[in-house]
């Protein structure tokens, strides 16, 4: 929980506003998650659990954004703002030697609930399907949407907490996250073209396409930490011998 008092308000009214959000979707449902909703769900879940840790930020980033994009396109109010929550809960769940957050968690959840519901109320807005009659294109501008709606939160909680350069950690987390977004974006609007119906074979392909992103974003960032080591060894090796040619 953030020490600020300010932190704190901004973290209450988001995760009200996600419940309110997902409560009136479930309240105002008029039909009931299929078994296609609920295969499509469990592989969201799988992917979300395909976390990376972003360095410089205490949260982590997982793949099931894809999953995301597509239930907000294809599927009911419920369902889309549900394959959000679920998953981004499965993705807050701690490893074996780790502590349940559970304002982190639910601050999270409802975090991507709202920026769910913004995806989807931009990908299905008349003006915009005017406007943007493909709906692979629709989706990527209704992804840019979800990036907005999903870092604005984070960004205002950190500068409210460490008193930081709202813009400089925005464009921090945007330069990690670009070329995920893309990515994802990519897969779920041509996911859009080549079916009309998303069905079980569909969240397959996707989950090992995101596998695929998920190992190398690991093992570009696990390079990226094991250089300062590396540089560092090397510099001292350097001063040692440095010091033995003195001698």
């Amino acid at each position: 929980m953030p020490k600020s008092v300010s932190a704190r308000l901004f973290v209450a009214l988001i995760v009200l506003s996600g419940l309110l959000v997902l409560g009136d979707a479930a309240f105002n449902a008029r039909s009931m998650p299929t078994a296609r909703f609920a295969g499509f769900l469990l592989v969201a879940c799988a992917a979300a659990r395909l976390k990376i840790k972003l360095p410089g930020l205490t949260g982590t980033m997982s793949v099931n954004l894809p999953f995301i994009l597509m239930a907000a396109a294809e599927m009911n109010a419920l369902e889309a703002l549900a394959v959000g929550f679920v998953s981004t809960l499965v993705q807050c769940l701690p490893g074996s030697r780790q502590k349940f957050n559970l304002v982190q968690a639910a601050f999270n959840c409802s975090a991507i609930t709202l920026a769910a519901a913004a995806t989807r109320w931009i990908y299905a807005s008349p003006a915009v399907t005017a406007m943007v009659p493909s709906p692979a294109l629709r989706l990527a501008i209704a992804g840019g949407a979800y990036f907005l709606a999903n870092s604005a939160p984070v960004v205002i909680v950190i500068w409210l907490t460490e008193q930081v350069s709202i813009l400089r950690t925005w464009l921090e987390m945007f330069q990690l996250s670009f070329p995920y977004m893309v990515a994802s974006a990519g897969v779920a609007g041509i996911s859009l073209t080549v079916t009309q119906e998303i069905g079980w074979q569909v969240p397959l392909v996707v989950l090992a396409i995101m596998a695929g992103i998920f190992f190398s974003y690991r093992r570009y960032f696990a390079e990226t930490a094991i250089r300062p080591a590396v540089a560092s060894l090397e510099l001292s090796a350097s001063d040692g011998a440095r010091a033995e040619a003195r001698v």
